[in-house]
């Protein structure tokens, strides 16, 4: 999540972090099948209501997943001129830990994925909440781009921004797979420098 910045802020972050932690503790200790949305806003002290303003589901709570967002300074920070891959894949990998809770929490998720495999199903659907929000963005910043306007192209520029996605989002993949004993900011950043070298090295013989 996002540096609270002001009292309100933190209040919700801290209501967000209660639920979530309500409902990962129910579902490691009773089993998913008995946690309910019930059970966990009395836990956090909150109506059904409030949490359903926080989750969409009580899956949501467990895993700690929450919508996608973009941190205004990395999105200032993406340079579409610059080397795309690169300054895609970064972009990408931060809007990606925002759809989870803290990196503490990454034992218990590894163990309820264990449990409860169809859990990994709803995790996805977030990831593909990152992969459409990614393209309508650098749609927008491609279309805008020197590099798009000065030449001209065979394919539309959404249709470009959907395919680099969908490229680099096969690097998150290697991410996500190396790091996923110690998901930490820094560790996945650095298996990214990794990934895209060997991403380079792969399109290449591609070639």
């Amino acid at each position: 999540m996002s540096q609270p910045t002001s009292l309100r802020d933190r209040k919700r972050a801290e209501t967000w972090n209660t639920l979530h932690q309500a409902a990962a503790q129910a579902a490691l200790t009773q089993g998913l099948e008995q946690v309910t949305v019930e059970a966990v806003a009395t836990a956090a002290g909150v109506s059904c209501r409030t949490f359903f303003n926080y989750f969409a589901t009580k899956e949501d709570a467990v895993l700690g997943l929450q919508e996608p967002t973009v941190d205004e300074e990395v999105l200032a920070a993406y340079d579409v001129d610059g080397d795309l891959l690169e300054e895609t894949s970064r972009l990408m990998l931060s809007v990606m830990r925002s759809i989870q809770g803290g990196d503490k929490e990454a034992g218990h998720r590894r163990e309820l994925f264990a449990r409860y495999p169809h859990l990994l199903h709803r995790r996805f659907q977030y990831v593909t909440k990152v992969e459409q929000l990614l393209i309508g963005l650098v749609t927008e910043r491609l279309a805008a781009s020197r590099r798009w306007q000065q030449h001209p192209h065979e394919f539309e520029v959404e249709e470009t921004a959907r395919m680099l996605v969908m490229i680099v989002g096969s690097g998150m993949r290697y991410v996500m797979q190396k790091t996923t004993a110690h998901p930490t900011r820094e560790s996945q950043f650095a298996a990214l420098d990794d990934g895209l070298r060997l991403m380079r090295t792969v399109l290449k013989e591609l070639q």
